[in-house]
């Protein structure tokens, strides 16, 4: 293979390496998400705590299924306003969701 076509194949490959700025800011955004599925989840949990109440009372309770819960809890999907009022009627408690100012955070 000629030289020139080996510095191509070679300059497309270090291109395909570098990340973006539009790479940084999908990965700050997937990082994001996952940060506030964990706390979720941890809500989830200590709720469930609180009432002593496993996966099980709260399917029997939401009408969910076990395995939509455990996929809540282990932040495998994202879980739908409705979804979580269900579970905070479950269990008791009202579901807020708030916008909290980042400034001063870093």
């Amino acid at each position: 293979m000629p030289n020139e076509d080996m510095r191509s194949i070679f300059e497309q490959i270090n291109n395909l390496k570098r990340p973006t700025k539009e790479t940084d800011m999908v990965n700050a955004e997937r990082d994001s998400l996952r940060g506030i599925l964990k706390d979720v989840s941890e809500e989830i949990k200590r709720v469930m705590a609180e009432n002593d109440l496993t996966q099980e009372d709260l399917c029997r309770i939401t009408n969910m299924s076990q395995s939509n819960i455990s996929k809540i809890q282990n932040c495998k999907v994202v879980p739908r306003i409705e979804t979580l009022q269900k579970i905070a009627e479950a269990t008791h408690t009202k579901l807020i969701i708030s916008f909290e100012s980042t400034e001063g955070d870093d």
